[in-house]
């Protein structure tokens, strides 16, 4: 678990500048595509963390992020075949739908189907298509970098500045409650943690 949040943030918002920039890119290499594929993989990763380590607010967790899906439309992909995604899902046809902060991360990280997507002036980086291992036969997700760099921008920005814990039918401490906003924003509220909280958290 997660102790410090502060340095996963500062890499978070790095990678979001990082992403963001692409968008303009005119020259494309090899290690263009590996770079920008590290940048996101590690930044879901890192969201995914972060959230697992009670770094991210209830708000921010519940929130939902736009997508679009594709569904097949031929072979299924598999490791002979998982890079030619033109041949395999409907690129032409697609619809809109919301994925969970969770859904998003899980999709890169376990991406058995991986692309880019660049702009009509074949440059700039539009976004990435992905699907992970358990959905590859279901249907392809196309992430836009848009929406990328505002999750990793929305985690590496947040302050958490009050939880709330109590102990369940087990004895075991559990978090009921996580608030955050961003950083340099007043709190809506003030809240001083219990003793018995302060320690429990400086055992964790």
């Amino acid at each position: 678990m997660i102790q410090e949040s502060g340095p996963w943030r500062v890499e978070l918002l790095g990678t979001a500048e990082r992403l963001a920039k692409r968008k303009s890119q005119r020259r494309w290499t090899d290690r263009t595509e590996f770079l920008i594929e590290r940048d996101v993989m590690v930044g879901a990763y890192s969201v995914r963390r972060l959230k697992e380590s009670f770094k991210v607010s209830d708000n921010l967790a519940n929130r939902t992020w736009p997508v679009r899906v594709h569904d097949p439309c031929g072979p299924v992909a598999d490791v002979h075949n998982s890079h030619k995604i033109w041949d395999l899902y409907d690129l032409e046809n697609g619809r809109d739908v919301e994925l969970s902060l969770t859904n998003v991360c899980n999709q890169v990280i376990h991406s058995w189907v991986w692309g880019f997507s660049v702009q009509e002036d074949g440059c700039g980086l539009d976004g990435i298509f992905v699907s992970s291992d358990k959905k590859r036969k279901k249907c392809l997700y196309f992430l836009s970098i848009d929406m990328l760099v505002d999750l990793f921008r929305s985690v590496g920005e947040e302050d958490i500045y009050r939880i709330e814990m109590r102990r369940d039918e087990t004895g075991e401490m559990r978090f009921t409650r996580i608030v955050g906003r961003r950083f340099g924003e007043e709190a809506v509220e003030t809240f001083e943690l219990p003793d018995d909280v302060k320690s429990a958290l400086s055992n964790l």
